[in-house]
């Protein structure tokens, strides 16, 4: 089974409480968690689950079933990249359904009219740069629990901790096999939808 991670805002927001209160329970080991390159908390869908069951919460139907269909968003200036990406999504995703985008700006409209399960993002586009738009996302209630798997050909050792400082879930350096991109893509899914 695919596991999903929610950020604490998100955890706040299906629990009726406030983030502190979320940190709270973490610090106290209520609620498992771990914390992403960027420093940000998450915890696991399964985690969080089990927290809501053992404590009465009653558990949106977002945790158990897909809310929609499964929408994947590709994002790269290359054609030839974002066509590849695609073929080996749907490969392991046959149900889903890709859309893309060829710079920032193009990318910000498309996550706001669709809001992915999945964004692959390119850090390096024309016009807004993936960071930018992974920050963007992060910075909207609507948006910010959309899985980003940022992906980029220039140094690692730089577009990496920048793509996670951005709030990006997974990097993965260009280029990349077509079963990396998959694997990596299902560890950022629901797995209702896998």
């Amino acid at each position: 089974m695919k596991l999903k991670a929610y950020g604490t805002h998100k955890v706040a927001k299906i629990c009726h409480v406030t983030p502190p209160t979320v940190g709270r329970w973490i610090a106290e080991g209520l609620l498992p968690s771990f914390t992403t390159g960027g420093g940000h908390r998450r915890v696991w869908d399964e985690d969080l689950l089990v927290f809501l069951k053992s404590h009465n919460i009653p558990i949106p139907a977002e945790l158990l079933i897909p809310t929609g269909p499964l929408r994947v968003l590709v994002v790269d200036d290359e054609d030839r990249l974002r066509k590849l990406v695609i073929r080996s999504l749907r490969r392991g995703l046959p149900e889903g359904e890709f859309h893309e985008a060829a710079d920032g700006f193009e990318a910000g409209r498309k996550i706001a009219e669709l809001i992915p399960a999945l964004v692959v993002l390119d850090l390096r586009l024309p016009g807004l740069d993936g960071a930018r738009v992974c920050e963007s996302v992060r910075a909207d209630e609507k948006l910010r629990d959309i899985s980003v798997l940022a992906i980029s050909g220039y140094d690692p050792g730089v577009t990496g901790p920048e793509a996670l400082a951005a709030g990006a879930d997974v990097f993965l350096p260009k280029p990349f096999r077509p079963d990396q991109i998959l694997s990596e893509a299902k560890k950022l899914l629901p797995h209702s939808f896998l």
